[in-house]
């Protein structure tokens, strides 16, 4: 009997979360990395989500790169570029004011980056990639009802950074 009732309250929870649905929305944005060395790839980022509340949302990342990272170590030219970006986060989030949010991320997420070096014409590379548990914080500002610009800090791993963006809504 417990159980019946948990799963009749459960069921009735998620008829209700799905009532008050917000809706899609979607973000593009620019997202700095930083691979604990000196050079900083950078890519661009997509994240399409959804929100079950007024207070919760579910997103998928996705992002490529923008820019290669680019230094030199012991007089040889290295390059990184970030071959691949993704991640699936639940999105708390509240109002603070009519146009202001604050949000955080929390999820699994994954990164993959390339590294090249080239030294008296031999060239060598190595991959790199990760994925671990995942946690961000960041600020949304309606500029319409429809439209938003974002800025947010986010780690995966050992891979951090800031990024900048525009949402919309669906």
């Amino acid at each position: 009997m417990k159980k019946a009732i948990g799963i009749v309250a459960t069921t009735m929870i998620m008829g209700l979360s799905a009532a008050q649905a917000q809706g899609l929305y979607g973000e593009i944005a620019y997202q700095s990395l930083d691979f604990d060395t000196k050079t900083n790839p950078a890519a661009v980022r997509l994240i399409g989500g959804y929100e079950i509340t007024p207070h919760i949302a579910v997103e998928g990342m996705l992002g490529l790169s923008a820019k290669k990272g680019k230094e030199t170590v012991d007089g040889i030219p290295v390059s990184l570029k970030v071959k691949e970006l993704w991640g699936v986060y639940a999105k708390p989030k509240f109002k603070v004011g009519e146009s202001l949010e604050l949000f955080a991320r929390l999820g699994y997420a994954g990164a993959k980056a390339k590294a090249t070096a080239t030294a008296f014409g031999y060239t060598a590379s190595a991959t790199v990639k990760d994925d671990d548990f995942s946690y961000g914080v960041g600020l949304s500002y309606a500029i319409t009802p429809q439209m938003s610009i974002t800025a947010d800090y986010l780690k995966i791993s050992d891979v951090d950074g800031f990024a900048i963006g525009l949402g919309w809504r669906f």
